[in-house]
């Protein structure tokens, strides 16, 4: 009886992970985009899609030298999963071993709560622009 109960708990959770996200992962969106800030192109930093509904993976993008991105996950490599997200970007200059690094942006943009800043992604391609201030 009890190896029955484990044996269909198994069976549930295995098909339970393979139907919430299917073997190739949520479906994703290319998502690429320039970052600017006071009018200039960001020449550093990262982004990170936090996507509202939950069990989908976070997404990333590192900021090239010309303030351009392209959205990627860990789990799935290029995209990112469909729907909205929150956005928090982050950049600093380093300044070397022995001095401390200089934060480029304001706090807030650090912050998926308190950015003000959103993505909605679809399928297909995304061209998604930050302008910050």
């Amino acid at each position: 009886m009890l190896y029955s109960r484990l044996m269909s708990g198994l069976l549930a959770a295995i098909v339970l992970t393979q139907v919430g996200c299917g073997a190739r992962g949520p479906e994703m969106g290319d998502v690429t985009g320039t970052v600017t800030y006071k009018g200039k192109p960001l020449h550093t930093g990262t982004i990170t899609f936090i996507p509202e509904e939950e069990g989908l993976p976070l997404a990333y993008a590192e900021i090239q030298s010309d303030g351009v991105y392209e959205g990627f996950t860990e789990e799935f490599g290029k995209g990112v999963p469909v729907g909205k997200h929150r956005i928090m970007i982050m950049a600093v200059q380093e300044n070397g071993p022995e001095a401390a690094a200089i934060a480029l942006l304001p706090p807030k943009y650090g912050s998926d709560r308190q950015s003000g800043l959103t993505a909605e992604v679809v399928g297909g391609e995304n061209k998604i622009d930050f302008t910050l201030k």
